[in-house]
């Protein structure tokens, strides 16, 4: 039998701990390595317990600001209570029911009884065929109320009563027949028609307008005038049916004012009544802090605000050929620019008193250069330039474009609302930062 013979495990230590003692500078190296990244490692736990600790700041902060907020009855029911309820009054009134209107009174003058020359050959004609007919279909119009009836031949003080009844507000409208009113209607020439309505009330202007182009209407179709034209066309982003066109045609101009002066009326006061502010920054809380405790309050008040106008609205029979989100995050930019100029105003106001005073002559401004009363294209150069840097200017449009039209947010209105509103939260930052209060 064959004997089996022991191997010597010393070869094999050996070769271990050669290529031990090779590795081991090796893990010295990784070791070294690690020690290094201690620090660091350390570094990042304290940012990130910092940041912690600032985040619950903020939120105590947060708390705090809502607490006062609701202890500020009258500045909540002007956030969350009073837009919605002018939304729901608007639609009320603003209905497009038909209405029994008044006849408009009016007073008719007629010179066609005079004496006409045809500048061409000199000819004198006295035609007075269509003063009759006219004064039936004014009787006929039930838009008008013939008061009294003057032949300039007769009267000849007739414009001078008539104009002296308007003024006193006896009638609304004088409405004149020139001398060549006949002879132009014979030769089949356009028949002319003076219309003098009373400007002082621009709102009925229109409406006095209309009522005489009823009578003129029945006057042309009891007389088989010719010419007659019939109108046809299609009107373009027109209101549906089943929705108050009064409604939707206020409300855009109602949505921008609203959530413009509310955040801006919420905002101006924020930090000049803040009286313990001086103490405040006494303690571990930062200025930035602070002030960025605030925007995140009045922001959620703003978000809140939004939902409940669009959900009245809604309500209401508003209708909106965008989409919905799109019609929110407008009315959030628009108010968070006013919220943005509210904090910028309260930031360098010493007191309430300077604080309403620029409150107020910014809201002035700002209406004023909206161009929802003057186009912006008819101020001057000069004023066109503030009116374009006033974030009321782009509320109107970027509305009118998302309820009427159906365009996007995306375009120029909504990034011109950003920056100006990221450039006063920079402004504001800055002058809270190194502005100095005493304890």
């Amino acid at each position: 039998m064959t004997k089996l013979k022991k191997r010597s495990l010393k070869p094999g230590i050996k070769k271990f701990k050669n290529k031990f003692s090779k590795l081991k500078p090796n893990l010295e190296k990784v070791k070294n390595r690690i020690l290094t990244l201690k620090p660091d490692s350390k570094k990042v736990i304290k940012k990130i317990s910092g940041l912690k600790t600032n985040a619950l700041r903020i939120l105590k902060q947060v708390k705090k600001e809502f607490r006062l907020l609701w202890t500020d009855k009258f500045n909540l029911f002007l956030a969350i209570v009073m837009p919605p309820l002018i939304i729901i009054m608007l639609g009320f009134t603003l209905t497009d029911v038909p209405q029994e209107t008044d006849a408009i009174p009016c007073i008719l003058i007629s010179y066609d009884s005079n004496t006409f020359i045809n500048q061409n050959d000199f000819t004198e004609s006295k035609l007075d065929n269509y003063t009759m007919p006219y004064v039936d279909a004014v009787n006929k119009s039930k838009m008008l109320e013939l008061v009294r009836f003057y032949n300039a031949t007769e009267e000849i003080y007739a414009m001078e009563e008539a104009r002296n009844e308007l003024l006193s507000g006896t009638i609304n409208v004088i409405i004149s027949l020139p001398v060549d009113f006949t002879e132009f209607l014979e030769w089949g020439l356009p028949g002319l028609i003076d219309c003098i309505p009373d400007s002082s009330n621009i709102q009925y202007i229109q409406q006095n307008l209309n009522s005489v182009y009823d009578s003129i209407k029945i006057f042309i179709n009891d007389n088989n005038l010719t010419p007659q034209f019939t109108v046809q066309g299609f009107e373009e982003f027109a209101i549906p049916e089943g929705y108050s066109r009064n409604f939707n045609t206020s409300i855009i101009m109602a949505l921008s004012f609203m959530v413009f002066g509310i955040a801006l009326v919420l905002s101006i006061l924020v930090i000049v009544q803040e009286k313990p502010i001086a103490r405040l920054l006494l303690t571990p809380v930062k200025r930035s802090e602070i002030l960025l405790s605030k925007y995140i309050t009045y922001t959620l008040v703003l978000l809140f605000q939004v939902t409940l106008l669009i959900i009245s609205g809604l309500s209401m029979g508003l209708y909106v050929a965008g989409t919905i989100p799109d019609l929110f995050l407008a009315l959030f930019m628009i108010g968070f620019s006013g919220l943005t100029m509210g904090v910028f105003i309260s930031s360098q106001s010493k007191t309430k008193t300077q604080a309403n005073q620029l409150f107020l002559a910014t809201f002035l401004v700002a209406v004023l250069l909206s161009g929802i009363f003057i186009p912006i294209e008819n101020m001057p150069p000069y004023l066109q330039v503030i009116a374009y840097i006033l974030p009321l200017s782009h509320g109107d449009p970027l509305l009118r474009g998302i309820i009427q039209k159906g365009q996007s947010i995306f375009g120029l209105h909504f990034f011109w609302l950003l920056a100006i509103s990221i450039v006063l939260i920079v402004v504001s930052f800055l002058i809270f930062k190194r502005r100095q209060y005493e304890v």
